[in-house]
């Protein structure tokens, strides 16, 4: 395989790719600054808010979906400079994760018990979920904004805002977490509902960031409020066209993860516990993984758009030997960081030990996540390459995944463990599908021609 020897090319990947990173790390450092500080306060605690954020997830990829969707457009369009299209597709994404976030508010807010009822049956989670719950859910339409914001920047190659925003965050999110939760500089000690708070506040925070830069410095896109009210008839049927898929790959892969978490949380609070510990742990190995898979779909969604499809084949190759390189190497740290990355958090020796064999068998699969979620969610994706993404997801969620861990747990009887390597099998599967796939010729789909 002859790799790309263009200096800019790699130029161009790590511009756009560090910032993206650093935004993974500041994103997870984040989730795992929540994660200890309120597993300081018990495996009921950090388990009740481990599935109370299921619900933030699960509604985050129907979001993630729809700014995927958008950013398969926008990076095209880019690539013709087409400013006015661009504008479009924002207010058909905005728009739609608007409206999504509202729902999830709704249910999260109102029927915050019926929503962890199906998440769990232990009932001291779902006692000390729902509080938190109620709370976070406000921080649901801030970030379906802020969200959007960040994502048709990153397309258009504006990246710097996306570390802002998320730098501010982790620090006042952290701030808040240990005021809050801890009852420290005279407030009171309101354990995990002070971890909603702060949530919510850094949320809050994000959104204004990235609004007073659009306003004050932002040049290239000279965006104003009227236009997230308009979407042309041709913007929302490209986006329903090409844009669709991706937002339906996203969420049913987001569904697999809410009945993963369904099926996990069955096996008992360590478990629940154990398993939010090592996901953590893994998205941390593999945060700079996914900054190049976000920067890989803007550079070929470019090429795609300006109708270089040579240099879209050639940079598809490289891209696939970095994604093989890395996930080898997340692999080999996880393995080897196991037992340091645990004793971070002040839980029990049964969770500890759970959450180390969990992660055992995560370095077991984070290898193939490395190669075949960076050619999903950077190569296919930029290329148009939508539907695949979408058969894929359902075949290896609803037909692979989800089969296995149920019987695991519900007949076979299988360990946590075990049952926790069910529900990432699919990493190793999809390795081939990714690989025979971009050998052919199908996958490049110019989505502002058709």
């Amino acid at each position: 395989m002859t790799l790309v020897k263009d200096r800019k090319f790699y130029i161009s990947l790590l511009t756009l790719a560090l910032p993206a990173a650093l935004q993974q790390l500041v994103s997870l450092g984040l989730n795992l600054a929540d994660n200890v500080m309120v597993g300081s306060l018990g495996e009921t605690a950090l388990g009740a808010v481990s599935q109370a954020n299921r619900v933030a997830t699960f509604m985050m990829m129907f979001i993630k979906g729809v700014s995927a969707g958008t950013a398969v457009l926008i990076s095209q369009y880019w690539g013709k400079r087409d400013l006015p299209r661009i504008k479009n597709i924002f207010a058909v994404g905005i728009q739609t994760s608007l409206f999504v976030a509202l729902i999830f508010w709704g249910l999260a807010y109102f029927l915050p018990r019926e929503v962890l009822g199906f998440l769990t049956d232990n009932p001291a989670l779902i006692d000390a979920g729902i509080p938190y719950l109620r709370i976070a859910a406000w921080s649901y339409l801030l970030y379906a904004v802020s969200e959007n914001l960040i994502v048709m920047l990153r397309s258009v190659e504006v990246v710097r805002v996306a570390l802002w925003v998320s730098t501010a965050s982790l620090l006042i999110n952290v701030a808040g977490n240990y005021v809050l939760i801890f009852g420290r500089l005279g407030f009171p000690a309101l354990g995990a509902q002070g971890a909603a708070i702060a949530t919510v506040f850094a949320r809050a925070c994000e959104l204004a960031i990235v609004i007073g830069f659009l306003i004050f410095r932002d040049t290239r896109l000279k965006l104003r409020l009227r236009d997230v009210l308009y979407g042309s008839r041709e913007i929302w049927g490209r986006f329903l066209r090409y844009g669709l898929p991706l937002v339906a790959a996203d969420v049913s892969w987001g569904l697999v993860g809410l009945l993963k978490g369904v099926i996990i949380g069955r096996l008992g609070t360590d478990a629940v516990a154990a398993g939010s510990i090592a996901d953590t742990m893994l998205d941390l190995v593999m945060m700079f993984m996914r900054g190049i898979a976000a920067a890989s779909g803007v550079l070929i969604g470019k090429t795609v758009g300006a109708r270089e499809y040579d240099k879209t084949r050639a940079y598809a190759k490289t891209l696939q030997v970095i994604f093989f390189g890395f996930g080898i190497l997340a692999a080999g740290l996880t393995f080897l960081c196991r037992a340091v990355m645990v004793d971070f958090y002040s839980v029990s020796a049964a969770t500890k030990d759970a959450a180390r064999e969990f992660l055992l068998y995560g370095a077991a699969t984070i290898w193939g996540t490395g190669y075949a979620a960076g050619c999903f969610q950077g190569i296919n994706r930029g290329a148009g390459d939508v539907k695949f993404v979408l058969r894929t997801n359902l075949v290896c969620g609803f037909g692979l995944v989800l089969p296995l861990a149920a019987l695991g747990a519900f007949v076979w009887g299988c360990t946590p463990a075990v049952v926790y390597f069910f529900t990432r099998i699919d990493q190793i599967v999809k390795v081939p599908l990714a690989y025979f796939r971009l050998r052919g010729k199908r996958w490049i789909t110019n989505v502002t021609e058709r």
